[in-house]
């Protein structure tokens, strides 16, 4: 209703005044919070002087009254719980026209997400006349995991159907609160709000996550998702594009615990959010026997062949594939016979000189568009394939050879 809209509008102009007022405040009065307070966590260097004229660090909160933090973290739960009714409603597959931008992995990286607001919806999203879809994995590992995720739901909160989310591997609770991301989204949550009042913050963010859809077509034709096509085994023998709808749609709308290793947990949802390209093209090099093969270097989920890609989009009359998942040096890889594009919408990743991209879907074409930085984000401490897997709810290990990976890899596992 016309009422319900104004309600949601007004909030988030109050959050957005909020943190400007916050904002503009903290600048023009730097203040030099007590050393036991919480925002003196080096995990976002909030830091503050008491001399005058010495402002704050750029993109950083600087130093708040409790009270003021507290009202915005109020905020903060019922937009999420606003965004959450939307995202439940919402089909597990989503149709999606186009003109439509798709971004990847963004990490935290709110730098890169505020780069690609300026070049492509400058003048807000609800003008442009694209709509925009975002593959998952918001948070963890980036310094502004709570910034990007909030912008986010803000903007599905005024566009619910204009922002399209899907969810990632690291949209669950297993993830995006483990200590080795450094900084995960808890603690970032934490740092920002305090122990209480960041916790909450963080079960609200995270239900938004627990009901996001795990798919999209565009135009009838392109397939997306985070991680990959799901094994065969998951779905109907009936191949039909309406039938794989049905499939998708067949998941539960409030997955808290995806793993299928677990209660209540979904091996088609699992697949969707995990699985990865093999990473060679012969099936028994890659130890693909039929197609599909185990996921040894992330230790859950499977691999997948460029010829079982090729089947599954045949069977179900579609024509590429864009997933992320996975760090790309120039942002965005084609693959698998040119039938896969992979995406990733977060530069200097870890710490690498990677670019971030992102597509422009329209008139049958897919277009990219890369950004290009001069500066980096501070590399992570965290590079190795074996962290992600030891986030697991089950503590699944992984063999010593997933080792650290090297600077000049090519692939580095989001």
């Amino acid at each position: 209703s016309f009422i319900h809209s104004f309600i949601h509008s007004f909030i988030i102009v109050c959050m957005h005044a909020l943190c400007f007022l916050a904002r503009f405040s903290a600048l023009l009065h730097p203040i030099t919070p007590p050393r036991s307070h919480p925002l003196h966590s080096p995990l976002l260097s909030l830091q503050a002087s008491s001399r005058r004229g010495v402002g704050k660090e750029a993109y950083s909160w600087g130093y708040q009254p409790q009270a003021m933090m507290r009202a915005l973290a109020g905020y903060v739960q019922s937009v999420a719980a606003d965004v959450r009714r939307i995202c439940a409603r919402e089909p597990r597959c989503l149709h999606v026209p186009s003109p439509c931008y798709v971004l990847g992995d963004i990490h935290g990286n709110f730098h890169d997400l505020v780069a690609f607001e300026k070049a492509l919806w400058r003048v807000g999203m609800g003008l442009s006349p694209a709509g925009f879809l975002f593959l998952g994995d918001y948070v963890d590992r980036g310094q502004f995991s709570v910034e990007v995720a909030l912008y986010l739901i803000a903007h599905k909160a005024l566009f619910p159907r204009k922002v399209l989310l899907l969810r990632g591997n690291h949209e669950t609770r297993a993830q995006n609160s483990f200590a080795g991301y450094s900084p995960c989204l808890q603690q970032c949550c934490i740092s920002l709000f305090g122990e209480e009042v960041g916790m909450s913050v963080w079960e609200s963010i995270n239900d938004v996550f627990d009901v996001l859809p795990l798919a999209a077509i565009i135009d009838r034709s392109v397939f997306c998702t985070h991680g990959g096509i799901p094994d065969p085994s998951l779905l109907s023998p009936i191949k039909t594009q309406e039938q794989l709808i049905k499939d998708i749609a067949a998941v539960p709308s409030h997955l808290p615990q995806p793993d299928p290793s677990g209660v209540g947990g979904s091996g088609l949802a699992w697949d969707l959010m995990w699985n990865d390209p093999a990473a060679t093209e012969s099936p028994e090099e890659g130890g693909c026997n039929g197609g599909f093969g185990p996921n040894t270097a992330r230790g859950t989920a499977h691999v997948f062949t460029a010829e079982e890609l090729d089947t599954f989009l045949n069977d179900y009359g579609l024509t590429h594939l864009v997933r992320a998942h996975e760090m790309r040096h120039t942002g965005f890889q084609v693959q698998h016979h040119a039938r896969m594009v992979t995406l990733f919408s977060s530069s200097g990743y870890c710490g690498y000189a990677n670019d971030a991209s992102c597509i422009l879907a329209s008139e049958g074409k897919l277009r990219f568009i890369r950004l290009q930085h001069t500066s980096r984000p501070s590399k992570s401490s965290l590079s190795t394939r074996a962290a992600a897997a030891s986030a697991l709810e089950g503590g699944r290990k992984l063999e010593s050879s997933a080792a650290s990976s090297s600077p000049s890899s090519p692939i580095l596992p989001p």
